[in-house]
């Protein structure tokens, strides 16, 4: 099954957003699963996946929003 599949499938299976980025990975237990979601999104996506899902363990992490500030420009 292509990664492509398997990332839709997951999506629908737990409603979550395509605009999430979704990557493989392999770690000491065995294939990931990460999810990088904005980070006030974090505290609701983590309980509402599964510590594992089919031979995926799931892994949620969370980036910092940039925020802009004039003295960026």
């Amino acid at each position: 099954m292509s990664k492509k599949k398997i990332i839709r499938e997951f999506q629908e299976e737990f409603v979550l957003s395509d605009k999430y980025e979704y990557t493989f990975d392999k770690d000491v237990c065995g294939k990931t699963i990460e999810v990088t979601v904005p980070k006030h999104h974090a505290h609701r996506i983590r309980p509402k996946l599964p510590r594992w899902w089919r031979e995926y363990r799931t892994i949620v992490c969370y980036k910092e929003e940039k925020k802009t500030s004039p003295d960026d420009e």
